[in-house]
């Protein structure tokens, strides 16, 4: 729902008064749908306050319909009608602030009762400054110019396209050529890792057999000592007897 504030006030020999307790008029110009439930084109009538404002919840109108708004009672006075477009707003939107429609049509109600007047250009240039510098009025120039103008924009279209094309096949030629630069160097680390890995296992061999190669001389150095040390003590046993013979011998004589 969106809520809409009327003010109202009536020329005085002060200025402008308020319009107090004149009656308000609000009418769909056709029966619309909220959800599923379809609304029959009724009406309902508001009162100016004292201060000469009222306030109302309406629906929001869409292309379907608008509302109409008759202000006063007789139609002998000052009464008038508004066809009015109501927006779908959170906020509270002004009567003065809504868009006239035309109630036929539903179109917005740009003259607002002015008179149609427009220029005539010679040419699309010509129209251009003639619509700056006259935003309020609708510019006229030949259409053989204007199918010229078009055709010249659509040719710069076309060759713009083709601009960018060829500009998108060298980028995707260049990142085809990056990613294969970027597959061929993951080839070449995992080669160069392989390698690697292959080398530092071939130490590992090599120190392994390096380790077993000592192991084994300590080994033989070991049993060699072991044995000359055995040798050298069967000698030593075999020496000693000699020499206590011979020296009984020479306390013999």
């Amino acid at each position: 729902m969106t809520q809409i504030n009327f003010d109202f006030g009536h020329p005085s020999a002060d200025g402008v008064a308020v319009l107090a307790g004149e009656l308000v008029h609000v009418v769909p110009t056709g029966r619309f749908r909220v959800g599923k439930r379809i609304v029959v084109r009724d009406s309902f009538d508001v009162r100016l306050s004292e201060t000469g404002t009222a306030t109302v919840d309406v629906t929001p109108t869409d292309n379907t319909f608008a509302y109409e708004v008759t202000v006063g009672e007789s139609p002998d006075a000052w009464r008038f009608v508004r066809c009015v477009q109501v927006p779908n707003s959170d906020t509270p939107v002004a009567f003065a602030d809504l868009v006239d429609v035309d109630a036929s049509t539903l179109a917005p109600a740009l003259n607002n009762g002015a008179a149609l007047t427009y220029l005539l250009a010679s040419s699309l240039q010509e129209a251009q400054a003639m619509s700056a510098a006259n935003p309020g009025q609708m510019v006229f120039y030949p259409e053989g110019k204007a199918k010229t103008v078009a055709s010249q924009i659509l040719e710069d279209l076309t060759d713009a396209r083709a601009v960018v094309e060829t500009q998108s096949a060298v980028a995707a030629q260049a990142a085809n050529a990056a990613r294969a630069a970027s597959d061929a160097s993951q080839a070449a680390s995992a080669q160069v890792t392989a390698v690697a890995d292959s080398i530092t296992e071939s130490k590992t061999v090599v120190e392994s057999h390096a380790n077993d190669a000592l192991t084994a001389i300590d080994e033989a150095v070991k049993s060699v000592k072991d044995k000359v040390s055995d040798v050298s003590g069967e000698d030593r046993t075999d020496t000693m007897p000699t020499d206590s013979a011979d020296s009984a011998s020479s306390q013999e004589a």
